[in-house]
């Protein structure tokens, strides 16, 4: 059995995270045993513990932040103690992690890059002798690979791409779990929408980046049309007063409503009717695989990752980003089409369940620890 010390730095939970258990969940454990090193950080127990009830062996290590040296300390004394085959580091930026590279001696080094952008030149220098060390690099796109490609261009041999996936599973089960009455519920509740309300959902911190700002311009062009439908915003950020004044000066009050960051995530999509993702910059994009699970019709931004989980005309519709015409227009087509609507979603569906199950993505990352492990042994024979 081969040993895979898994280890972030992060100092907040986001999506590279819950990628993170995901991997760790459906690993093969008669072949490899997980462990996971990370930050004991207080909000961090309900995700660690998520780790502790599928059996994982977990580290604590006890820093005050992510600059904090004593990282290299302890997980130096760590790496010695449980003598890893492989170390796994989740670089959720990618300058993170600094000190994985300085404990982890001669043991191979993999890194997923799931959010690669352009850094100081100091710090891309720190980068560049960092990668030297790094067997494999995972990108979670071929958005992403192209540019960690263009900016570390030595490296391009190295990368390997692995799509995100979730636990399609669990997410059909709630969708199979859920009633009419809780649909009816959560839409006159929660979206302060009647039963018949036509709702389109966006589910992303609110953030520039996300572009939340040029669908909400897009809706008085919609409801002048379609006056019976309803814009929810999943979610929170630091962006939430902007977008309420927004909505505000624009009048839309009755048509458009932030709802916060839920935790029954699965009940909100099945409570809507077309799920929308205007994002700026997007790594990945996993919301929308979410959405074509449930199985929802998806308009989103031709950004990053997206366009590899969307397909155009045929699971959705891809906009060009900060565009609130585009949206609008590609809104009001598949509002008038419901046919239309109800076959993409159909497709998309088929296409989330193929090809971005949680499974597959542990599968692959298994073929990549197999070679890279067994090259590391045969440079140690030779």
């Amino acid at each position: 059995m081969k040993k895979i010390i898994y280890y972030t730095d992060t100092p907040q939970l986001g999506g590279a995270e819950n990628q993170l258990f995901l991997l760790s969940k459906f690993l093969n454990k008669e072949k490899f045993l997980p462990i996971l090193i990370i930050s004991n950080y207080s909000h961090f127990n309900k995700y660690i513990s998520k780790f502790e009830k599928e059996g994982i062996k977990t580290y604590k290590i006890n820093v005050l932040h992510k600059h904090d040296p004593r990282h290299f300390f302890q997980l130096r004394d760590i790496i010695k103690k449980e003598k890893p085959d492989l170390i796994h580091l989740q670089l959720w930026n990618p300058a993170s992690n600094r000190y994985a590279f300085l404990a982890s001696d001669k043991t191979p080094i993999i890194t997923t890059e799931h959010d690669p952008f352009k850094l100081s030149y100091l710090k891309k220098q720190i980068k560049k002798r960092s990668l030297k060390k790094v067997a494999k690099i995972i990108t979670v796109s071929e958005e992403n690979k192209k540019l960690m490609t263009n900016l570390y261009p030595e490296i391009e041999e190295k990368i390997e791409i692995v799509h995100n996936g979730i636990d399609t599973t669990l997410w059909k089960n709630q969708i199979l779990r859920f009633t009419e009455e809780e649909r009816d519920e959560i839409k006159e509740n929660l979206f302060r929408a009647k039963k018949d309300t036509f709702i389109i959902l966006t589910v992303a911190e609110l953030h520039e980046r996300k572009g939340q700002k040029y669908l909400i311009n897009a809706i008085p062009e919609v409801i002048t049309k379609y006056p019976n439908v309803k814009f929810v915003f999943a979610g929170d950020g630091k962006e939430k007063e902007n977008y309420q004044k927004q909505i505000k000066n624009l009048n839309i009050e009755r048509n458009a409503i932030l709802i916060g960051k839920q935790s029954n995530i699965a009940k909100i999509f099945k409570s809507s009717d077309l799920f929308v993702l205007p994002s700026l910059r997007e790594a990945f994009g996993l919301v929308n695989v979410e959405a074509m699970l449930t199985p929802l019709a998806v308009i989103a931004s031709i950004k990053g990752g997206i366009p590899e989980i969307v397909k155009d005309k045929e699971t959705g519709i891809l906009v060009q980003s900060k565009s609130s015409k585009a949206l609008s227009n590609a809104i009001l087509k598949l509002i008038s089409n419901p046919e239309k609507r109800l076959e993409m979603a159909k497709n998309g569906y088929l296409r989330a369940s193929k090809f971005f199950d949680a499974k597959i993505m542990s599968e692959k990352h298994e073929e990549i620890y197999n070679k890279t492990i067994e090259n590391a042994e045969r440079k140690i024979d030779i």
